[in-house]
């Protein structure tokens, strides 16, 4: 008897480990930190206590170094998933700050109206919160039988370490949340969505 078998509907997740990051990161931590300043208030998103900026810094002189390499990496992650990037490119289409203080976190969301999302990371100390993301079959999990160990076709969350210096790209139609802040120190992040824009004419 010859068995075959099939795995279709994959979904990626990117990241990417950014080099030098350690000078771009002491730099968009006082940028991030002046526009708090700025806007203590904020805006409420996805964010439970932490603060979030408005969703305008790529169009910042002091953001265009980050918004540069995101266009780059998601240019990369569209060209390996198979998008046309000869009849359209990926733009940066907003970016924000999260800062989260002790036990803030953010609740499961995901970013519609684009195509990849992702996370850059500025200051990501121990136990800070990872970014995990769920199953968005939620139909897939009505009935799950025991199981001998955990694997891709039986997860149903998959968790990220906050590092320093990594971004990760994913779908936005993800669904994906972020731990507790369980340290002492703020995790600050930068968030994105990417956009398309045709280059000719369909």
């Amino acid at each position: 008897m010859t068995t075959q078998r099939d795995d279709w509907f994959p979904t990626p997740i990117w990241h990417f480990d950014i080099p030098n990051y350690e000078q771009l990161n002491k730099k968009l931590l006082q940028a991030i930190y002046v526009e708090k300043q700025k806007d203590n208030q904020g805006v409420s998103w996805s964010n439970g206590i932490g603060w979030h900026s408005k969703d305008y810094l790529h169009q910042r002189p002091e953001f265009q170094d980050i918004a540069q390499i995101i266009v780059t990496n998601a240019l990369e992650s569209g060209e390996e998933i198979g998008f046309d990037l000869k009849r359209f490119t990926m733009i940066l289409g907003n970016c924000w700050a999260v800062v989260n203080p002790k036990f803030a976190f953010n609740f499961v969301h995901n970013h519609p109206n684009s195509v990849l999302s992702g996370v850059y990371y500025v200051k990501a100390a121990e136990n800070c919160g990872g970014i995990f993301f769920k199953d968005s079959r939620d139909v897939a999990h009505m009935f799950m039988p025991a199981l001998t160990e955990l694997t891709p076709w039986t997860l149903q969350k998959i968790t990220y370490k906050a590092t320093e210096g990594k971004m990760i790209i994913f779908p936005s139609w993800l669904n994906h949340g972020v731990e507790p802040n369980l340290s002492d120190e703020e995790r600050v992040c930068i968030s994105f969505n990417i956009s398309m824009t045709y280059l000719t004419s369909v």
